[in-house]
């Protein structure tokens, strides 16, 4: 009897702990959501998505709080509509790295071009989400019968630090260093080469 009880106490007790994981999970990339640019760059944030349990879709991102250091754009459900879900209708885990061309990642954020150097905008990205208990990927998808709730919340940290531009005279000292290495090392090659010859 001593020995059931025990049994079913690890089942219950395996239960519960799996039912409390997060079938939801929102990240950043890169994790800690510290970017920094020039004043006049655009820059931004990859992320990571994942659920295992329903059907999610992103409906919008905002960076908060709103900040006079420049503008945020949403890239992620302005131009994209991927399901993150269960086998057959999408995929457990949606990740993209950030690229502004491309307008892939979470989204950007354009620097004003008189930004004042080291300054910082601190905040929470906040992603909004719909869930669904059937892909809206399915033919068989009905919205009145298969949506489970509209307005979920994710957040993640998030900051912009306007960084300075690099200055001319480094790239000139980076480029006269390479070139003082390239002739030395042209030098150490003709000597070489006329030691073998002799």
């Amino acid at each position: 009897m001593l020995k059931r009880l025990l049994l079913l106490s690890a089942f219950l007790g395996a239960l519960f702990c799996t039912s409390l994981q997060a079938a939801t999970s929102f990240q950043l990339n890169p994790l800690d959501g510290a970017i920094s640019g020039a004043p006049g760059s655009t820059i931004g944030w990859g992320f990571n998505l994942s659920n295992d349990e329903n059907f999610l879709v992103v409906t919008s991102v905002l960076f908060e709080p709103d900040t006079a250091l420049g503008t945020f754009t949403d890239f992620i459900s302005a131009a994209n509509f991927f399901v993150v879900g269960p086998a057959n209708s999408g995929s457990t885990v949606w990740a993209q790295t950030f690229n502004a061309g491309m307008q892939t990642g979470i989204g950007s954020f354009s620097i004003n071009s008189d930004a004042v150097i080291g300054s910082v905008a601190s905040g929470d990205m906040i992603l909004t989400y719909d869930l669904f208990s059937r892909s809206p990927l399915d033919v068989n998808f009905n919205p009145d019968t298969d949506t489970l709730s509209n307005g979920n919340v994710l957040s993640a940290a998030a900051s912009v630090t306007v960084s300075p531009i690099p200055e001319p005279e480094t790239y000139a000292m980076l480029l006269a260093g390479l070139g003082l290495l390239g002739f030395v090392a042209r030098r150490k090659y003709r000597k070489t080469d006329q030691s073998m010859t002799l």
